[in-house]
């Protein structure tokens, strides 16, 4: 039979070595867990800003002057008293 030092010397050791391979596998993790939450960031500020956008284009949608651009450039529709001008210089000729 082993002498009792010898058994704690190995069990204290492989305490150390068990504590030692824990806290490394929860480094390892944690900067695995840092490097998510970096991308993570980038992506909500890149959809923040794509959210913006959107808002401005929404907002300036609703306006009455958009509203107004619209319909003359999509329906061709007049102002009271206007005369249409079509241009006929970008038609080519046979």
């Amino acid at each position: 039979m082993k002498n009792p030092k010898g058994i704690m010397r190995t069990i204290l050791v492989l305490f150390v070595v068990l504590i030692g391979y824990t806290l490394y596998n929860q480094e390892v993790m944690i900067n695995k867990i840092e490097r998510n939450i970096a991308t993570q960031q980038i992506e909500l500020e890149n959809v923040m800003k794509e959210n913006e956008k959107l808002s401005n284009l929404v907002d300036s949608m609703n306006s009455e002057d958009y509203t107004i651009r619209s319909a003359r450039s999509r329906l061709g529709l007049l102002r009271p008293g206007e005369i249409p001008v079509i241009d006929s210089s970008n038609h080519e000729e046979p």
